[in-house]
């Protein structure tokens, strides 16, 4: 009788210890799926990309040597920019970063100027963000009414981010546009 007590003992033991296993596994397969979820942001914000004027914020820095894509734009033209980031649209309204990089154009399409755009978000004054940065790279298809751009990584809130930027041309004037950014992203 004694071989039978320890047997079922045993067995209760082994019923907690695999309900106790279970619930671990379960706990910790939610933390993974929380972790992979992620913190989600979505930011908004316009971009000023000046090519003209006294203070320009985006500046040719290569002239391409291949046939014109469409007036003024060059395969291979190569430029350096610097634009403001601000809350609404006019030039005026409240500073809330920069976008620092380069786009290079990158189709030989006659009348589809396409760029490599290549950017390092910059947020200044943007409530808890300040200080971050979103690096962003993919095809800007300046023609296309909406185009998206991925999100590659990121520092400070913004650490090892991904997702996708959605970009508008907002105005356009010669050589100076205003594009509307709304970033989607997760950490």
């Amino acid at each position: 009788m004694m071989a039978k007590r320890s047997t079922r003992s045993g067995g209760r033991l082994t019923c907690a210890a695999a309900a106790l296993m279970m619930a671990i596994v379960v706990l910790q397969l939610q933390q993974l799926m929380a972790a992979a979820a992620g913190d989600k942001h979505h930011l908004h914000f316009f971009m000023h990309d000046g090519y003209t004027g006294p203070r320009p914020t985006a500046v040719l820095i290569v002239n391409g040597t291949g046939a014109p894509v469409m007036s003024g734009v060059r395969f291979g033209d190569t430029v350096v920019m610097d634009d403001v980031l601000t809350e609404g649209p006019s030039r005026g309204s409240r500073p809330v970063g920069r976008a620092q990089g380069t786009y290079v154009t990158a189709s030989l399409e006659k009348g589809q100027p396409a760029m490599l755009l290549s950017m390092n978000v910059v947020l200044t004054d943007y409530g808890g963000y300040s200080g971050s940065t979103v690096m962003v790279m993919g095809r800007n298809d300046i023609t296309a009414p909406v185009r998206e751009l991925a999100v590659v990584g990121g520092t400070g809130r913004f650490r090892m981010a991904t997702g996708y930027v959605l970009w508008k041309t907002a105005s356009w004037k010669g050589k100076n546009a205003v594009l509307e950014i709304d970033v989607y992203l997760r950490v």
